[in-house]
């Protein structure tokens, strides 16, 4: 058991490492004449539930480019940005605090948290917790650069190891494919869970796992960073919008929607997302639950 313990410890350091190696490169590509340390601007006239005035929380999922990682010991990336500028709308100041995504997501039904940033909106997930969304994406697959490809079919999947975070909403699209490939009398995926998307990619660089799957603004934004090492492959699925998570009826969802909306109005928002190259993923508006069947 102990042994156990010590090479999971392992690996976390090993993925830190590496997403913080993805991270530094990030940083250095990216405009230092951009505002993102300034103080939030907004119009300070978005309410937020009482229970939260001047204790505004949220965890920063680190491991998870270019939504969050670590820049040496200072979280970056859109979910962090955007927490940030929220507190301009809501004349508050917002704070971090590192996490992994199973503990932000226990920790919004604590109130520890006001909302855990880049939850896949979903209908199991919506009747737990209400989902304000902020960006559209879609899931496929990394593998290493000197791999065979991944064909553009989920039957493709057969047989493979593939690596994920923890809570991932892909993990039942997963399992359904490959309950399909041994019933057509093919191998099953194995499906190897992580707790951040760093590990997962170390589990593919180690060869642990054949190949790890996300969004593919995660996945495009690390291929990017890493060099020759990775490359996108296999077939496309489990398009999604993104999402702040927030406690089912505590009216910290409506709070959301409105700051995000007004950072779309001023522009804000897009800044935020050209920052880190993904400016195509933006929505017009954030919604409270929107359906999670309409391809976005």
């Amino acid at each position: 058991m102990m042994r156990a313990v010590s090479m999971r410890r392992g690996a976390a350091v090993l993925a830190t490492l590496l997403v913080t190696s993805v991270a530094a490169a990030a940083c250095s590509s990216s405009s230092s004449s951009d505002d993102k340390d300034k103080a939030p601007v907004g119009s300070g006239k978005v309410a937020v539930p009482s229970q939260f005035k001047g204790k505004l929380v949220a965890p920063a999922v680190v491991g998870y480019p270019p939504y969050a990682f670590l820049e040496g010991k200072d979280a970056q990336g859109i979910s962090v940005d955007l927490a940030k500028a929220l507190g301009g709308p809501w004349g508050e100041t917002v704070t971090l605090k590192n996490d992994s995504f199973e503990n932000a997501l226990l920790g919004i039904n604590r109130e520890t948290y006001f909302g855990a940033f880049g939850a896949d909106v979903t209908a199991e997930r919506e009747k737990v917790f209400d989902q304000v969304s902020f960006l559209k994406d879609y899931h496929s697959f990394m593998t290493l650069a000197d791999a065979d490809d991944i064909g553009d079919s989920m039957d493709s999947l057969c047989g493979l190891k593939i690596a994920l975070v923890a809570a991932d909403s892909s993990i039942p699209v997963l399992k359904e494919q490959s309950a399909t490939c041994t019933k057509d009398g093919k191998d099953a995926i194995t499906v190897l869970t992580f707790a951040d998307q760093g590990a997962a990619t170390l589990a593919v660089q180690s060869k642990q796992a054949d190949a790890t799957t996300a969004t593919v603004t995660n996945l495009g934004f690390i291929q990017k960073k890493a060099g020759n090492t990775f490359k996108v492959s296999g077939p496309h699925y489990h398009y999604v919008l993104i999402s702040v998570a927030a406690k089912k009826g505590n009216g910290m969802a409506q709070a959301l929607a409105d700051g995000i909306n007004e950072l779309i109005d001023s522009g804000e928002y897009t800044k935020i997302l050209k920052r880190y190259g993904v400016e195509s993923t933006a929505v017009e508006r954030a919604e409270v639950n929107p359906d999670p069947n309409v391809e976005p």
